[in-house]
């Protein structure tokens, strides 16, 4: 029996119809399912937490972006009964480009029906404010937070969404972040022990994922099968010089700049003298001041390509 839950907003609004489709080659192939539609933010977390509450093994299938898969992430009970499918219908779709699963909706039900194989990483979780939440691919804060915080509500996005673009939003909300944004003073604490301390940071993000953003590498070699988190430093950069550095960084390529930053740890503390925005997977997480960023110690297992 598989378990879905469908994001139907989805894609620009396309969410509902792409499971249709699926849903039809589920009857076809006349495989066991039950499936629940997404009605309000906060519903996936809560679908999913009901869901993995079974000593039963099943398998969790989500369909929509990498903010339902967060949500799903964060509400999930990490068990050994547990396999979380994934099928990409976002914007990004970070979480799937990370763990090599097909962005074409129908390659990646069939990978988890029939092609698959279980690979088990370690979710990232991230406290603040007294409260914990996981992530699957990055959190951070800086700039590219503050792209995440500004696109929640604006109207822009809400145009483009009924024009099936709502990934032009993101783009064009960050042209406008990138003119706004101010550096902030950041010090970073790694395993605690190395202290850090970088007086005009555009962004310091903790990625348990190599990209973020819908495709920037920041962390080439980041990979959910370590113990380890990798942190990626922009800092003390010329705007003219930083511009230069994003598209380079859809490669990876943007390490050879002179303040980026890159090293890896088990646990990560970022603290600021001013509240500035955090991201959890692209998700605003409102403003903080201090983030304590580690890893679960219980893996999840995930259905991927065979390699």
């Amino acid at each position: 029996m598989y378990y879905f839950i469908i994001n139907p907003n989805s894609r620009s609004g396309t969410g509902l119809r792409i499971w249709r489709q699926l849903e039809q080659q589920l009857k076809n192939q006349q495989i066991s399912y039950q499936a629940y539609l997404t009605e309000y933010v906060g519903h996936a977390r809560k679908l999913a937490h009901t869901l993995s509450d079974s000593a039963v093994p099943r398998t969790i299938v989500v369909l929509g972006g990498d903010g339902t898969v967060n949500e799903v992430l964060d509400g999930l009970i990490l068990s050994d009964h547990i396999t979380l499918g994934y099928i990409p219908a976002g914007s990004g779709n970070d979480f799937a480009r990370g763990l090599g699963i097909p962005q074409n909706p129908r390659k990646a039900l069939d990978c988890i029906l029939h092609h698959g194989q279980i690979r088990e990483i370690r979710l990232g979780q991230v406290k603040a404010d007294g409260k914990t939440h996981r992530f699957g691919t990055s959190t951070g804060i800086g700039y590219d937070a503050s792209i995440c915080h500004e696109n929640l509500s604006s109207p822009l996005k809400k145009m483009l969404n009924r024009l099936h673009l709502g990934k032009l939003s993101y783009v064009l909300i960050g042209i406008r972040q990138f003119f706004l944004w101010k550096p902030a003073a950041v010090t970073l604490y790694l395993d605690d022990r190395r202290r850090l301390f970088f007086p005009k940071t555009y962004f310091a993000a903790a990625m348990n994922l190599p990209c973020e953003g819908g495709g920037f590498r920041f962390c080439p070699k980041a990979s959910p099968d370590t113990p380890y988190l990798d942190v990626c430093v922009a800092e003390n950069i010329t705007k003219g010089k930083f511009i230069c550095l994003l598209p380079l960084a859809f490669f990876g390529r943007h390490t050879r700049f002179q303040g980026v930053h890159l090293y890896r740890c088990r646990k990560l503390v970022i603290q600021s003298a001013v509240l500035l925005p955090v991201h959890r997977d692209g998700e605003s997480g409102g403003y903080q001041s201090e983030l304590i960023i580690n890893l679960e110690n219980m893996p999840l297992k995930v259905i991927v390509p065979v390699i």
